[in-house]
């Protein structure tokens, strides 16, 4: 039997038990938990186990326009990329509990994510399609994120398999970078040797201003490069350094 986690950003309950009703008619187990708004403490961390297990089939993250204050979606963030380098094909789905939440409102890792309406006669078959089907990886590039209350929040940046970076550049806009590093994927480095390091560009991208670090290590499959964030940044944008004027990176929204 499949089994969807329930992520409930209100106390209220009247959503989650909506949604494990629901799913229980479709022949699907349902757990999960209130959201702790507590980045101090990482309090995401306490659920990103079990949403890496293979046992869990669909995320469903239920609240409304207004339970998006800042340090929630940061956590959201956070948690979901801690989450997708493991477990890529996990499906998500929002569940919108005052139908006013369209998806060009929620954090940017979320842009592709379905949202659908808890008084919606299609919330079943949603449960059902997204516990069944896994979410496509995202081929271009890699991004995950390291944390603990000891070393803080990492970013890990770099090219998609079969891709090279010439260097790579991070910024963000409304945090701060306090380190940064190159080695091999998947791990914090321990020492490292960096290639004509560059601290606090400043950036502009429409109406938004990012602060930059960047290198000129060469990245591959294999290599990342680390970021140190701290505070809760309002977005952020990666990609490999820019040879001449102008870069080619991606933004996300937070």
């Amino acid at each position: 039997m499949k089994t969807l986690w329930i992520t409930a950003l209100a106390k209220e309950q009247v959503s989650a038990v909506t949604i494990t009703g629901i799913a229980a008619q479709y022949g699907l187990n349902a757990d999960g938990h209130f959201w702790s708004n507590d980045l101090k403490n990482m309090a995401w961390l306490g659920v990103r186990d079990r949403l890496r297990d293979k046992e869990t089939s669909l995320w469903v993250i239920a609240g409304s326009a207004e339970d998006l204050l800042p340090e929630i979606r940061y956590g959201l963030t956070l948690l979901c990329l801690s989450i997708r380098a493991e477990r890529p094909d996990l499906s998500i789905l929002w569940v919108d509990s005052d139908n006013r939440l369209s998806p060009d409102l929620l954090p940017g890792v979320f842009a592709d994510v379905p949202v659908v309406a808890s008084n919606s006669r299609l919330l079943g078959a949603k449960l059902a399609t997204g516990a069944n089907t896994s979410a496509k990886a995202v081929a271009e590039y890699r991004l995950s994120v390291h944390a603990n209350p000891g070393f803080g929040v990492w970013f890990e940046v770099g090219p998609a398999a079969g891709q090279n970076w010439a260097g790579a550049l991070f910024a963000v806009s409304g945090g701060e970078i306090r380190a940064h590093g190159v080695g091999p994927a998947n791990i914090l480095p321990q020492r490292c040797v960096l290639e004509y390091p560059v601290q606090g560009m400043q950036l502009r991208l429409g109406e938004a201003e990012y602060t930059g670090w960047a290198v000129a290590n060469r990245l591959n499959a294999q290599t990342s490069y680390f970021v140190k964030v701290e505070g809760v940044p309002s977005g952020f944008l990666f990609g490999p350094q820019a040879e001449g004027n102008e870069a080619e990176v991606r933004v996300v929204s937070i």
